[in-house]
């Protein structure tokens, strides 16, 4: 008696799958349980990556079905192909962006806040001709339409020949009462068919570049933008400046997500009872730190080899002949008085009394980059920026 096999469909290896398609420049599709590949794009979506799964289920040995940590290894295979993908593209757009340091741009403008009783607002648009902007609330509900067909008061076309122009809203909706505070919604719409038919934007020079959760960001001085709403970029006579330190500038690009230290000797007294405090890196050769204040006057000193207030040492050896410190200073003088409120700066003084030594930093995550206005690289950290000699280390 001959024995009877049931043929067993090929199990799909989907982590080598994905890194074919990924070298031939292919995206799959599937149909029931046939597989093809497509042509026109290097990545594979969730959507895909499931199709693919099912497929790999429904053709499975039933007396041998997957193992499932071997289902979760493939998944988390797929989980990092796709976050590489992502650092890539997001690489590119980073790229890109900096490009742009120095440049006046245009950005769409989303939304607008209502102008205060008795003030206008320009808005700046393109738009086709027969077109109106809609003003929304909210709740998407149309508050004001304005005609961009129209005249200004001065008589002027809102719309120049080639759909550029500006029109005013006063914060007041199509009945003539002033609207409620708050943000609205600006959508140029065919004053027919509702479909849209331009922008509003608004018009800055890009002094930085960073990253948040919905992509590239551009900053500036009126705002920060997505890469995504940018429309129209002119070359600025600051981007002569940002081309010369295009290495530097991609230097800077590099450091954001990372966590860096930053030679910074300052510090903010903001009130009596909140003091201030400092890092430090020195050498065994540091004998005292000197607080200075704006005017560089020397307003406290106090021993390295003290302690804090909370008890713990203020140097600290790494066992290599180098030391880290960190000082908390309470706001008080040399003679006992409170320093008033302001920024004050440490140095390091050597054991001779007057050789400098260490140097105090900031450890911040770098969120993004730009230009100061001599047109060097900085880095930023919320509203601070330091130059990019500043760096320390980087983690």
């Amino acid at each position: 008696m001959t024995a009877t096999t049931t043929p067993v469909a090929p199990s799909l290896n989907i982590p080598n799958y994905v890194q074919s398609l990924q070298k031939s420049g292919t995206t799959p599709s599937t149909t029931g349980s046939t597989t093809s590949a497509t042509a026109g794009s290097s990545t594979l979506d969730e959507n895909a990556f499931m199709k693919l799964m099912i497929t790999q289920l429904q053709n499975q040995d039933p007396s041998a079905p997957a193992d499932d940590q071997q289902m979760a290894a493939q998944l988390a295979q797929f989980t990092d192909a796709t976050a590489a993908q992502t650092t890539a593209a997001n690489t590119a757009s980073m790229g890109s962006a900096v490009s742009l340091l120095g440049q006046s741009v245009e950005f769409k403008q989303a939304s607008i806040a209502a102008p205060a009783s008795g003030q206008t607002d320009s808005i700046r648009l393109q738009a086709a001709a027969g077109s109106v902007l809609a003003i929304q609330d909210s709740t998407g509900k149309t508050v004001r339409t304005l005609p961009l067909d129209g005249t200004n008061t001065d008589g002027s076309s809102i719309l120049d020949s080639s759909g550029n122009g500006t029109v005013t809203w006063d914060g007041k909706d199509d009945t003539g009462a002033a609207v409620a505070a708050g943000t609205y919604t600006l959508s140029v719409q065919d004053s027919a068919s509702g479909a849209s038919t331009g922008y509003a934007y608004t018009t800055g020079a890009v002094t930085g570049v960073g990253q948040d959760s919905k992509g590239t960001t551009l900053q500036t001085a009126s705002g920060t933008y997505h890469l995504s709403d940018l429309v129209q970029v002119a070359a600025s006579a600051a981007s002569a400046s940002g081309s010369a330190n295009s290495a530097a500038a991609s230097e800077a690009i590099a450091l954001i997500g990372h966590t860096v230290k930053l030679r910074d000797p300052s510090a903010t007294l903001a009130d009596a009872s909140s003091g201030a405090s400092w890092n430090f890196n020195a050498t065994s050769s540091v004998s005292k730190g000197e607080i200075l204040d704006s005017s560089g006057n020397v307003v406290d000193t106090f021993s390295t080899s003290g302690q804090n207030a909370d008890g713990s040492s203020i140097l600290t050896s790494d066992g290599s002949g180098s030391y880290t410190g960190s000082y908390q200073w309470n706001g008080l003088t040399s003679s006992g008085a409170q320093a008033p409120a302001g920024t004050y700066t440490l140095q390091l003084v050597g054991a001779d009394g007057t050789t400098l030594q260490g140097a105090a930093y900031k450890q911040v995550t770098v969120d993004g980059t730009g230009f100061d206005s001599s047109g060097q690289p900085v880095l930023l950290s919320g509203n601070n920026a330091w130059s990019l000699s500043t760096l320390y280390t980087v983690s």
